[in-house]
């Protein structure tokens, strides 16, 4: 679970890496999704090289998403190969603050876990990864 410090003014929580599917220790994170009447706890791997935060198109369906109404793009991944995903605002809860950020939404990702990008959450927050001790650090930044 994450843990909180007080500091310089700026909010920081750490979060311990987790083991993967494959039992490396990574930059996985719980972050909560409201869907209307409850949050929703769920796993994402921070990556600093994703721009759009990516979840399983079944999230989608438990936050009461409409696909329909969803903004439908197509990004190229490492890869080079091209996905589609569904664009929508979500409110989320992380690090202790509540916001609305952006997500994307697809079936077609075969990583087998969610992606928390840098839109919504890295102009946010201040991330600092320390694969040495396992550790991700977030700070809140002051909006200006």
């Amino acid at each position: 679970m994450p843990r909180r410090q007080a500091s310089t003014g700026l909010r920081r929580v750490e979060f311990p890496y987790m083991k993967d599917a494959q039992g490396r220790f990574a930059p996985i994170v719980y972050l909560q999704a409201w869907t209307g009447n409850r949050w929703l706890y769920l796993q994402a791997y921070v990556d600093s090289g994703a721009f759009w935060s990516i979840f399983h198109i079944d999230v989608a369906q438990l936050l009461g998403v409409s696909l329909r109404r969803a903004k439908r793009q197509y990004i190229e991944l490492g890869d080079g190969n091209v996905v589609p995903i569904y664009l929508q605002h979500i409110r989320v809860r992380f690090a202790g603050t509540v916001f609305r950020a952006p997500a994307a939404f697809s079936d077609s990702l075969r990583a087998g876990f969610n992606l928390l990008g840098r839109a919504g959450f890295f102009d946010r927050f201040e991330v600092t990864f320390n694969d040495r001790a396992r550790r991700l650090t977030v700070a809140s930044m002051s909006s200006k």
